[in-house]
């Protein structure tokens, strides 16, 4: 700090210096209570009083300590998207580096971030710049300067001024800085710009291909392709019509030489769209010279156009283990095409792997098929099918879907009319240790997912079941001792204390989860063992197999490719398990949800029962059916039917009932769930039962989503990384016009969804516009209402728009209008990178004021002045007590000692004195209470004659007064005599 800069003290609140007024109020009020006193003493507490009161004013008027310095921070903001080149970089690194050189020791921090779709944290503030190793940041295909500047913000120190330099070529693509430029410049804080300059004059690239959203069969569309030249080129056009390259201008093979003018250039290409469904295209532009061309990645456009209406039905089935299975799937989609309903069946992997994949489909069936064997992103996708898009999905039961499937706390489980519910299963109790992987492998992620999983499967348990969690490396660890799973919360606590660390030994573990089951009297007992690395060798099979003969089972699940599959399978096979093998640890969660339940042997019912028909009002599916109607079934998951689902079809229970056939509304879309199935098992008499192929037409026909054709026309397109969308409704009449209601939502790749906000900007029309910053096709559904005559309209419309790259890559050259606007606004500077110097320039510096509150320090100020009033006021210590007491104790330090005859000052003599007369004044009142009770005490002459000698002339004085004034003895002898002195004593005392 320079003490040579300025320091000073101002009030925040000077007007509290108006109750100074009061203070000689406080005097003369003093002088009246405190009279009684000595002046000394009296004067004292006066001053004590005014000097206490004076200091609280001082501190309501909120003193501030301000001093001015010119201590600097800055912050060095490097942008690392794509489109700086690694030279532009290593240049900007250089000049931070020289810029740091001028650093002034003592005063001068310096801090880095690095930045493009996401900021990251380099160095915090310190005296040198550490610009050696540089960390990669996340999503380097955008650049998102607000976010880097926000990051900034945080960084700066309180006590120092503040700059920061932004090193970047301004081409933002994700958020806008503009107003985070407003709060560097409220808070006075000057951002620098380091313009990146570059430039590609050879770049070509794919504007956009723009295609109808929607079409009618054999209709004949007009594909748009624009392209972006910076000169005069050639270049190979290649058409791609559903992945199959199409045929252009007579050419076969879709492929066709284009010539390229400066600047845009469009190309019309007319396609005959015959099929119904989801017609996807795509075009990619090869350069003629790509030497020029600074990305490949902005030399393709897609596009896709929906045909008819959205009628298609998808049925997808699980593994076929046993023939039976083919058939019972056969038997629907007999059953179906019978109503009426064709039926495309496709297997898991084969599903479609983005939104605009189910733009054309209006129903999709699940039969049997288990959670895991869909996995997390299907389960999503049909999630935002059900919910955002509208669609209609449907659920049949068996062994390996619902609650035995892992639809517990699962996407799938969110939109289905049912529940897993613990609770209401056939329960066995069940004794289970969950064995965890925590060596420094696991770190991460792994280990996140792998504790949200054993909660999970915790949460499964009920009061009855036992639980423990063992977690190892070279040693295993009772994370969870071996306890009843009733306080599901404290057992949740200590998972989530695992951490990792350490070697892999698995056997140790195993082996004391074998030893605790193996006295537990529970009616099962399984282990859940999950690892992803080679643990140390031991006799697995021998443990394994003495484990299936004791009844133990041992599930193992393998994450990742290092882990030992082998071992792991051979311990799962030997104890009767299951093994699992997952690619990530994103399906923990259900792996062990599905464990938790197959081990407990309680999910399946599989007894003869009759579902008994409960039909509502407003009853959809099973319209036209009488409870005489329905045949017995055999079999059926377990689940619990939702606050708000439909329930036409249950089995009764002790508990109440459990939901054989539920829907609802889901979202936008509607669900159905048959909890049971398996027709040649549980379904017998189903499978030849009459109204079997009614009710499941009657179920697709309510699930589906309707093909009303739209009233309003939506178009989209993109420009400079947001999406605009238009909504037309010009052909509506006025009224409808005036009234029309429009709400919208955004389906990201994915399947994120965001609201849209539509603004009327015409009689007709409608807009808005949202950021595509992610590589994909983004879904646009919007709802809409309106008035037609006495009637109220009311339907849906979809649209959207494929991204093929980011705007990242659509740069040909800096944006740097962008960063002077930042620079002028916060007034800061316009670097160079000949004059790196300038960063910290002395007379560039903005000192700052620094305040610091100090009323904190009055307050210990006023605490030790009142403890003293106090003193003085209740313990009758005098000020010149308090200097003897001071006397004393320097004497004692000194080293000085005083002799054997105390020195007896003039003022504690008088003080004794003082004393002596009270207790005498004391007595006397008790002597004339008591009539006639003799005196039991003396008035000690000597201490009056040892204070008359002290006291001199003034004690002469005052002894011969009292003599002069003293009248004759009055009779009574000498207890009268005795009063008589007491009182004249008092009365003396009372006139000094």
């Amino acid at each position: 700090m320079d003490l040579s800069l300025p320091r000073y003290v101002e009030f925040a609140h000077p007007w509290y210096f108006l109750l100074l007024l009061l203070l000689p109020v406080f005097v003369l009020l003093g002088r009246r209570a405190f009279s009684a006193m000595c002046p000394m003493r009296r004067w004292s507490v006066i001053v004590l009083r005014v000097m206490v009161v004076l200091l609280v004013i001082v501190a309501l008027a909120d003193p501030v300590w301000v001093r001015r310095t010119d201590e600097q921070t800055v912050v060095f903001a490097l942008d690392q998207s794509d489109s700086i080149d690694g030279q532009l970089q290593s240049d900007a690194i250089d000049f931070m580096k020289a810029a740091s050189k001028e650093m002034r020791s003592g005063k001068d921090l310096v801090a880095s971030v690095g930045f493009a779709g996401r900021p990251s944290v380099w160095q915090l503030p310190s005296q040198e710049l550490n610009a050696d190793r540089l960390p990669e940041v996340a999503d380097s295909h955008q650049t998102d300067i607000a976010s880097a500047l926000r990051l900034c913000l945080g960084m700066f120190p309180a006590q120092s001024s503040r700059r920061l330099v932004l090193v970047s070529d301004g081409n933002e693509n994700k958020d806008v800085s503009a107003e985070m430029a407003q709060s560097y410049a409220a808070l006075g804080i000057p951002i620098d710009v380091l313009p990146l300059r570059h430039s590609y004059p050879a770049e070509i690239m794919v504007d956009r291909l723009s295609a109808p959203v929607t079409a009618n069969p054999d209709e004949i569309v007009e594909l748009q392709l624009f392209v972006q030249s910076q000169r005069g080129a050639s270049a190979r056009l290649s058409l791609y019509h559903n992945g199959q390259p199409m045929a252009t201008e007579g050419e076969a093979g879709g492929d066709v030489g284009v010539r390229l003018r400066a600047g845009m250039n469009r190309f019309t290409i007319p396609v005959k769209l015959s099929a119904s469904g989801v017609h996807s295209f795509e075009a990619a532009l090869r350069p003629g010279d790509k030497s020029g061309d600074k990305y490949a990645v902005n030399n393709q456009g897609k596009a896709f156009t929906i045909v008819g209406s959205a009628e298609r039905v998808i049925l997808v089935a699980g593994a076929f283990a046993e023939e039976h299975e083919r058939e019972e799937v056969d038997l629907l989609v007999r059953a179906l095409q019978e109503g009426g309903i064709e039926v495309e069946e496709l297997a898991i992997e084969d599903l479609p792997n983005d939104a605009t994949g189910l733009a054309d489909c209006s129903t999709i069936i699940l039969s049997n098929v288990s959670a895991l064997a869909l996995g997390e992103k299907v389960q999503w996708m049909l999630a935002s099918f059900v919910h955002e898009q509208g669609g209609g999905l449907i659920v049949i039961g068996g062994d390996r879907s619902f609650s035995v499937g892992g639809y517990g706390q699962s996407p799938l489980e969110q939109v289905l009319p049912v529940e897993t519910d613990r609770d209401r299963l056939a329960l066995l109790s069940l004794g289970m240790v969950i064995v965890i992987d925590r060596s420094g492998s696991m770190n991460g992620e792994k280990l996140m997912m792998a504790k949200r999983a054993a909660i999970g499967a915790v949460n499964l348990l009920s009061v009855e079941d036992q639980i423990g969690v063992i977690a190892f490396n070279a040693i295993p660890d009772w994370v969870v001792p071996m306890r009843a799973a009733d306080n599901r919360s404290a057992i949740a606590r200590n998972v989530s204390t695992i951490t990792c660390g350490g070697g892999t030994n698995l056997y140790p573990a195993l082996e004391e989860a074998y030893q605790a089951l193996l006295v537990l009297g529970t009616n099962l007992r399984h282990v859940i063992v999950l690892t992803d690395g080679q643990s140390i060798p031991g006799e697995f099979a021998k443990l394994a197999d003495e484990c299936g003969r004791s009844g133990i089972t041992i599930s193992t699940i393998a994450v990742g490719a290092d882990a030992d599959r082998l071992l792991l399978e051979k311990i799962a096979h030997l104890s009767h398990g299951r093994s699992y093998v997952a690619q990530s640890a994103r399906p923990l969660p259900q792996i062990f949800v599905h464990e938790t339940v197959l081990a407990s042997r309680s999910g399946l019912f599989e007894k003869t029962f009759k579902p008994l028909l409960s039909p509502s009002v407003g009853e959809r599916i099973m319209v036209g059916f009488s409870a005489e109607d329905i045949p017995p079934l055999g079999g059926y998951v377990i689940t619990a039917a939702k606050p708000s689902a439909v329930t036409p079809l249950v089995r009764l229970t002790e508990d109440g009932s459990d939901p054989v056939l539920a829907y609802w509304q889901a979202g936008l879309g509607r669900t159905v769930a048959f909890t049971s199935g398996l027709w040649l098992r549980w379904g017998v008499q189903w499978a030849s039962w009459s109204g079997f192929g009614k009710l499941w037409t009657q179920a697709v026909r309510y699930a589906g989503r309707t093909g009303n054709p739209s009233e309003l026309f939506v178009e989209t397109s993109i420009k400079d990384g947001r999406v605009r969308v238009t909504v037309s409704a010009a052909h509506l009449s006025k009224e409808s016009q005036l009234s029309l209601e429009l709400a919208g939502q955004v389906i990201r790749p994915d399947y994120s969804t965001s609201s849209l906000l539509l603004e009327r900007t015409s009689l007709g029309t409608f807009e808005a516009t949202f950021p595509a910053d992610m590589r994909g096709t983004y879904m646009v559904n919007l709802a809409y209402a309106h008035e037609r005559g006495d009637e109220r309209v009311s339907g849906s419309v979809r649209s959207g728009v494929a991204v093929s790259y980011s705007a990242e890559y659509a740069s040909t050259s800096e944006d740097e209008s962008t960063l002077v606007e930042l620079a002028r606004r916060t007034g800061g500077r316009i670097l160079d990178f000949a004059r790196p110097e300038a960063v910290f320039e002395p007379w560039s510096i903005r000192p700052l004021l620094v305040r610091r509150p100090c009323w904190d320090l009055i307050i210990q100020l006023i605490l030790p002045l009142f403890l003293l009033d106090v003193a003085i006021r209740r313990l009758a210590i005098s000020p010149s007590d308090v200097l003897q007491m001071f006397h004393r104790f320097f004497d004692g330090r000194s080293g000085l000692k005083l002799g054997t005859s105390s020195v007896v000052t003039l003022a504690g003599l008088r003080a004794t004195q003082e004393r002596t007369r009270e207790s005498e004044d004391e007595k006397a009142d008790t002597a004339t209470r008591g009539g006639t009770r003799e005196a039991k005490w003396s008035i000690p002459s000597s201490l009056e004659q040892s204070l008359n000698q002290t006291v001199g002339e003034q004690k002469t004085v005052e002894s011969n007064e009292t003599s002069a004034s003293t009248p004759p003895e009055v009779e009574g002898g000498d207890d009268a005599g005795h009063t008589s002195r007491l009182l004249r004593a008092k009365r003396r005392m009372r006139g000094d």
